[in-house]
């Protein structure tokens, strides 16, 4: 289970999950100190692992975080950039006495860690990327760019709010009626004036874009800091993402001998992590951590 915490970070109050298994076991004992901060994707928010979180809680403490404006963490029209998510990062870390952590991250969540490799590889122990790599595609990019700009205001009630969301999140598409219910319980709240909203603020979708030459800048230092990174790296990929290529993640495997890499079939952007296969991949690559001698915390 978890609990709800609050940090205020850089002048925003920033919600996180803290997840702690309290039941000792040997495995859960060896990777007793260490910690995964899960990091959700552009428009999403902390409950995005709740499917996730319980299972790897069994050897890790887990912080699943609100990013601001998103969830429970406060709006900050204006500051949402990829450096002042690094920066807020870097302030939880520092206030929860965290030096290193595992990063597992969802499209936006990616790159954040990704950035983290740039700037700061000393502050990751491991690096999980959920349908994202160093150079997004422009068709999914293109996607994503419409439906943040053209978010509804206001439903009259959960039913159109969930209508809405499976036009826009092929991933819902692959959920029970029941977890498609829960999921959208999370993403939104109730309006002032009644009906629904969803929770991120709509200040996201108007964020400047960057211009292509910034662009080709952010993606160099991606590939920079993806290929010096010395610790161990597992790339998810839904097989119809119009996020990761298959160019650039084969590219990936080609520029980092420490990658493993896992396509969830028929998947697009981007998997929820509970695919069998991701699930799996998971286990195997955390539980490869926990066995891995520790010379520090």
């Amino acid at each position: 289970m978890y609990t709800d915490q609050w940090l205020r970070l850089n002048g925003v109050w920033h919600h996180f999950q803290d997840w702690q298994d309290r039941q000792d076991s040997p495995v859960r004992e060896a990777a007793r100190t260490e910690t995964i901060l899960l990091l959700h994707g552009l428009t999403q928010q902390s409950h995005a692992f709740d499917a996730v979180a319980p299972r790897l809680t069994r050897r890790y403490r887990c912080l699943a975080l609100d990013l601001r404006g998103r969830g429970e963490s406060s709006w900050a029209a204006g500051t949402y950039t990829i450096p002042q998510y690094i920066a807020d990062v870097h302030a939880l870390l520092d206030a929860l006495g965290l030096g290193a952590v595992h990063v597992l991250g969802t499209s936006l969540g990616g790159l954040i860690g990704l950035s983290l490799a740039a700037v700061s590889p000393d502050r990751l122990r491991s690096l999980v990327l959920n349908d994202i790599g160093p150079e997004v595609d422009p068709r999914g990019a293109a996607r994503i760019a419409a439906y943040t700009t053209s978010v509804p205001d206001h439903f009259p009630d959960l039913q159109a709010a969930t209508a809405w969301a499976l036009t826009q999140y092929g991933w819902l598409e692959r959920l029970s009626s029941e977890e498609v219910t829960d999921a959208i319980r999370w993403a939104v709240r109730r309006a002032p004036d009644g009906g629904w909203r969803f929770k991120f603020d709509p200040a996201i979708g108007r964020a400047p874009r960057p211009t292509p030459e910034a662009a080709r800048a952010a993606s160099q230092a991606w590939w920079t800091g993806f290929e010096a990174l010395r610790c161990r790296i597992l790339l998810v990929r839904g097989s119809e993402s119009d996020i990761l290529s298959s160019e650039v993640a084969a590219s990936m495997q080609l520029r980092q001998p420490r990658l493993r890499r896992v396509d969830v079939e028929g998947a697009g952007h981007a998997p929820t992590l509970a695919e069998t296969i991701a699930a799996a991949a998971l286990d195997a690559f955390y539980l490869a951590e926990a066995s891995t001698p520790r010379s520090s915390p």
